[in-house]
């Protein structure tokens, strides 16, 4: 159950989730990941690795891995991110480093380091099609197959250039709106209550340019809603930000009364205990992309490698949905994020925005939305 905090409280748990970046997570991270968001499976370790019935690792991988450190980039939300790397320790005993930044950014820093054979991450993570298929040209990501390759490779853009990368699961976006000081009739139910006078001046964003994922959302909008509509949300003066825990502590605080968000950066900060709310309107959400590969120093990684297996497992799969995100290994039975469920990845509610959407439309929805918005970076 969520705790019910006053916000100088909820911010300041928020805060130390937000904080925790390097080794396994700080301990609010941890303990929701082991005791709130989905309770832990059943480990066996007598041979290998195996995790509700599922073998994630034999023998001679997990061995190595113990003496191994995952190391981790991610333009993933990093309040999920949080989550995910503690969940890891806590199922497999292994070590694992997390560096997070937007994925425009990420990217730079990737292709930066690779070019100076200085990567040190042997798994990245990003929100943006274009820049994972731009990894596998420049050869940042290394064909891997985890045991559920066979599985994965049925499923329609999960597997990449014959394991090149994966598709690690779905992130949907939505909007919220901060529980302390929103309630009753005033609580936004559709898209179009966003554009309410009322909230003139109390609307948070991230700019459309930031990752793929606030790219998808603007593409449903724009397709779903039209131009207009992001202009009517241009015309509130919202707050717009580069990341989204940034702005999740300015909800937080009730520095703003509303936002556009991330479902599983924000259920994380919600289960942290922050007075935020998420909303699963019947009109629809946007649904984008995370895609992980190995690097070659993943290669000689063995904790890397594990920790590709366990994000395709259905033990890791099934932690993703429980904290907001929809899993793209199929066949797997619906798992409710908290009190919310999401829509299942093909249903008419969930507006994926596919690696051919992002090649042609990317460039002119992020135009579209600086001129509604009057953005300039």
């Amino acid at each position: 159950m969520r705790k019910k905090l006053l916000i100088p409280l909820a911010t300041t748990v928020l805060l130390t989730v937000a904080a925790c970046g390097g080794g396994s997570g700080g301990s609010a991270a941890s303990d929701a990941a082991q005791n709130e968001v989905l309770p832990m499976p059943e480990v066996d370790t007598s041979n290998g690795l195996v995790i509700d019935g599922e073998q994630i690792a034999d023998k001679e991988l997990f061995e190595a891995a113990k003496n191994d450190t995952v190391v981790l980039y991610s333009g993933s939300g990093k309040e999920s991110e949080d989550l995910t790397t503690a969940r890891f320790k806590a199922e497999t005993g292994i070590d694992i480093e997390l560096t997070r930044m937007p994925t425009n950014k990420l990217s730079e820093r990737v292709l930066s380091e690779h070019g100076a054979n200085q990567l040190g991450a042997g798994v990245v993570r990003v929100t943006d099609p274009l820049v994972a298929e731009q990894f596998a040209e420049r050869g940042v990501f290394t064909p891997y197959k985890p045991p559920s390759y066979d599985e994965l490779a049925e499923a329609d853009n999960v597997v990449f250039n014959e394991g090149q990368y994966l598709t690690a699961y779905y992130s949907a976006y939505t909007f919220g709106y901060n529980s302390s000081a929103i309630a009753g009739d005033d609580v936004p139910a559709k898209w179009a209550d966003l554009t309410d006078p009322k909230w003139k001046g109390k609307l948070g964003v991230v700019h459309a340019g930031a990752g793929g994922t606030v790219t998808a959302l603007a593409h449903f909008q724009l397709d779903t809603f039209g131009e207009d509509y992001l202009k009517d949300l241009g015309k509130q003066q919202p707050r717009i930000f580069d990341t989204t825990s940034v702005q999740l502590e300015a909800l937080a605080r009730g520095e703003i009364a509303v936002a556009t968000l991330g479902f599983n950066s924000t259920y994380g900060a919600e289960v942290a205990g922050a007075p935020i709310k998420l909303v699963v309107p019947e009109d629809g959400m946007s649904g984008s992309f995370n895609l992980m590969g190995l690097t070659p120093a993943g290669e000689q990684s063995p904790a890397a490698q594990l920790f590709i297996n366990w994000t395709m497992s259905k033990a890791g799969q099934k932690f993703a949905a429980a904290q907001g995100f929809v899993p793209a290994r199929p066949g797997l039975e619906p798992q409710p994020t908290g009190e919310y469920q999401l829509p299942a990845a093909d249903s008419d509610q969930f507006h994926l925005f596919t690696p051919e959407d992002a090649d042609r439309f990317s460039e002119s929805t992020i135009r579209t939305w600086n001129q509604a918005f009057h953005f300039t970076g």
